[in-house]
């Protein structure tokens, strides 16, 4: 499936790489530090290459109203740089670079993400960032209801349980799509 990439209808989809998720707890089994330099790698090498390069990032200060229990609904205090992208691009005047703010564990649900997708021709979602079973998962499994064909980064994502990382690379992933390392991907588009 690799091999057969046509880039200009690829997107690579990078969730919730911001200062205040990786910093708030060990990642496994690659650390914040292994995660960002593998997601900074990709983008480096895709960026001019692919049809659009989306950074998801989440509003963390809404996540307080997902409680079911109204009483307990309020918004989270967090440190002023909590959502401070990590990412780095070197151009960011790039035209086929978009940034997504997502309020749920999935970059669709309430964002204009498949909109952006689909007005670029996008077929294909690589997708990267943390957490593996959270929101890139639900990104995933999203993007898989929508009718995209989705590659799975395994060593641009990471968790706090590495247990839950290698149920979902094995188990879950493969079900809805193809999961590949970076070092693969990059070596078949070459």
């Amino acid at each position: 499936m690799i091999s057969t990439l046509d880039l200009q209808k690829c997107a690579l989809v990078v969730i919730d790489l911001q200062k205040g998720i990786l910093t708030s707890g060990n990642l496994t089994p690659y650390s914040a530090s292994e995660i960002l330099y593998k997601n900074n790698q990709l983008v480096t090498e895709l960026v001019e290459k692919i049809g659009l390069v989306a950074v998801v990032r989440v509003d963390a200060t809404t996540f307080g109203y997902l409680n079911f229990d109204v009483k307990k609904r309020q918004p989270l205090l967090l440190a002023k740089d909590y959502d401070e992208l990590c990412l780095e691009i070197k151009n960011s005047t790039q035209s086929n670079v978009v940034t997504i703010t997502k309020h749920n564990p999935g970059a669709f649900f309430g964002t204009d993400l498949d909109l952006q997708l689909r007005r670029r021709g996008i077929e294909t979602l690589i997708l990267t960032g943390v957490a593996t079973e959270n929101g890139v998962y639900a990104t995933a499994l999203d993007a898989y209801q929508f009718g995209y064909r989705i590659i799975v980064i395994e060593d641009a994502c990471s968790s706090r349980d590495e247990e839950l990382h290698q149920i979902f690379m094995t188990k879950l992933y493969p079900k809805i799509s193809l999961v590949t390392s970076s070092a693969k991907l990059l070596e078949t588009l070459k």
